[in-house]
């Protein structure tokens, strides 16, 4: 006791006046919009890094919008002249001049974004110098807007992350269109020496950063808070260049549980075509993992294996994995007071009921219409709402570095899957994911994702089993029913005026 357990005196001034807590009482609340500058060497990455954060701030509901300086540049000025190594010498005047109006027209583009209402502006540039950065943060404050500056630096040390991407840059860069392989790697190389020959590393002084260590291996962050502290960091934490394949995969056709309340099928078991199912997926799986692990040739590891707590996805994945993770983030959305009896968990369908909602509902379906995002199901959760807590397991997702498999329900599998073919959620609301389909998902090295689904054999009926029950009366769409149902969803589901 005393002194060890602290003191009980609340005080009401100390640390609170340093300048570091006051900059800290400054950037923690979340700002209306955010400047993200990156940092580093050319093939460091910076791009790949852009991309992937840009991808999951739009699926976190965020309006961004990636400006690529090497892109005004080559609009200035052909590739043929200004992607060459000695268009990037810091002697050159009339080059760096072009340089300097490319940076500034990206700049100014993207202020001009978050003027309108934009929530996330990334500069993807080298910006490898404190004089450079600083015109960055002095042009934000000199035109009175208080956007906060936040530096993302890509730093790579491993040769063999760095030969990779030089390799790749060189394959891809429009800057060596037209040059063999050897000719823009000899270019390249003497375009990094020559802003090695300059170049700064963000310091404290600078402000805010995050600093990624070859795309991977470590993270170091300087007056991260909020929001920033919240998702963008564990997320830059999270992804990795590795390639590991990711499956989705909806939960087992269940029994009819008659001692649910309301008839719900939240508590049933899985019926004997679920198990027919399961058994399917389990053999999906092992061909899959086999052709991974032989590509790779790295020692075998178990599937990392996530499912939501109902109690037909967990028994799904127990003739997959011996170990495996629930979590109630992947639980179905719940409906509160409107799916009582007939949309407990999710329908038999290959997409959410949408017409019985209307036919139920009118008058909250009109509601749910204009913001379909936003508008949450009376005493339940609406989708932005599922979308935070999926984001956990996003973040597990992308840390993974073995394959993966998630098994939850529809409309949960949807707001993933927005994110790894990179569409808005609103749009993925009227996806067909059929049940007895594996999405599978696999990296690519620019940073985004190749998404294939596959057909698991089609179990057969059993007497024995009901199906999932959807509805008091018979709500399943026929096959003639279902494109004509998804097209009338199409015309009426308009995008939100909040969403990016």
């Amino acid at each position: 006791q005393g002194y060890y357990a602290g003191s009980a005196k609340v005080e009401a001034k100390g640390l609170n006046l340093s300048k570091r807590h006051s900059e800290r009482e400054r950037l923690t609340p979340d700002a209306h919009g955010i400047v993200l500058a990156l940092v580093g060497l050319p093939a460091r990455g910076k791009s790949f890094i852009s991309r992937k954060v840009e991808r999951f701030l739009l699926w976190r509901g965020h309006r961004t919008q990636v400006y690529n300086v090497g892109k005004y540049r080559r609009e200035a000025i052909d590739p043929e002249q200004s992607g060459r190594s000695d268009f990037f010498d810091s002697s050159n005047a009339a080059a760096l001049a072009a340089r300097e109006a490319a940076a500034v027209a990206a700049l100014h583009d993207a202020l001009t974004f978050l003027d309108e209402g934009g929530n996330f502006a990334i500069l993807d540039a080298t910006n490898s110098t404190v004089s450079r950065r600083n015109v960055i943060v002095d042009t934000v404050r000199s035109s009175g807007r208080s956007y906060p500056v936040v530096f993302l630096e890509a730093i790579c040390e491993d040769p063999e992350v760095l030969e990779t991407n030089i390799v790749g840059k060189v394959l891809n860069s429009p800057d060596f269109e037209g040059m063999s392989l050897e000719a823009g790697l000899t270019d390249l190389k003497a375009r990094i020496a020559k802003y090695e020959a300059v170049y700064e590393t963000v310091q404290d002084s600078e402000g805010p950063y995050i600093k990624l260590f070859d795309l991977s291996s470590k993270v170091m962050a300087n007056h991260i808070y909020g929001r920033l502290a919240k998702s963008i960091l564990p997320f830059m934490m999270a992804i990795h260049i590795g390639a590991r394949p990711v499956w989705l995969v909806r939960a087992g056709q269940g029994e009819t549980n008659p001692q649910s309340p309301g008839g719900s099928d939240r508590l049933s078991k899985l019926s004997s075509a679920g198990q027919s199912s399961a058994a399917a997926l389990a053999e999906f799986l092992r061909r899959r993992e086999n052709e991974y692990w032989q590509t790779t040739g790295k020692p075998r590891e178990p599937m990392h294996v996530l499912t939501s707590t109902v109690p037909r996805a967990e028994a799904f994945v127990r003739g997959v994995a011996a170990e495996f993770e629930q979590t109630s983030a992947l639980n179905p959305v719940d409906k509160g007071a409107l799916g009582a009896g007939w949309w407990d968990v999710e329908c038999p369908g290959d997409v959410p009921p949408w017409d019985e909602l209307k036919n139920r509902h009118p008058e909250f379906f009109q509601e749910w219409i204009g913001d379909p995002l936003r508008r949450r199901f009376p005493g339940g959760e609406c989708y932005m709402d599922v979308v935070r807590r999926l984001e956990t397991v996003l973040v597990e997702v992308e840390m993974s570095t073995r394959p993966v498999l998630v098994v939850s329900h529809l409309s949960v599998l949807q707001i993933l899957v927005a994110y790894f073919k990179g569409i808005r959620i609103e749009d993925s609301l009227q996806m067909a994911i059929p049940k007895g389909t594996v999405v599978e998902i696999l990296p690519t090295s620019g940073g985004g994702f190749l998404v294939e689904m596959h057909s698991l054999p089609a179990p057969s009926a059993s007497p024995a089993s009901s199906p999932e029950r959807c509805s008091d009366e018979d709500l399943a769409l026929g096959t003639s029913e279902a494109p004509r149902a998804r097209k009338r969803l199409s015309s009426e589901v308009s995008p939100s005026p909040a969403s990016a």
